[in-house]
């Protein structure tokens, strides 16, 4: 299954759109759809990882790779932390 950048690509390619394609629209017709984040089969709703990245449109699919990018990988690292470093974080306000 398509993970990562790939996966919001292959929503844009899906829908019948050309680059440049906006953040709007993307949102607007895909936005409670589950991408994976990762090959272990992490997901994350598009309106969610959207929301993290500073963008309004994607010039083309090398620009939406270089922009989503460190929004798909930041998300995956946050989700590795595992039930003992998400209570640390909770409760301590950092990890040990």
């Amino acid at each position: 299954m398509t993970h990562g950048p790939d996966a919001v690509h292959e929503l844009v390619a899906e829908s019948g759109w050309s680059y440049p394609v906006s953040v709007r629209r993307i949102e607007r017709e895909h936005a409670l759809a589950n991408i994976q984040l990762d090959e272990k089969g992490n997901s994350i709703m598009v309106t969610e990882l959207l929301a993290t990245v500073d963008a309004d449109r994607f010039e083309s699919r090398e620009d939406l790779e270089r922009k989503l990018g460190p929004a798909f990988e930041a998300e995956s690292e946050r989700r590795k932390v595992g039930l003992i470093g998400h209570l640390k974080r909770t409760f301590l306000g950092r990890e040990r």
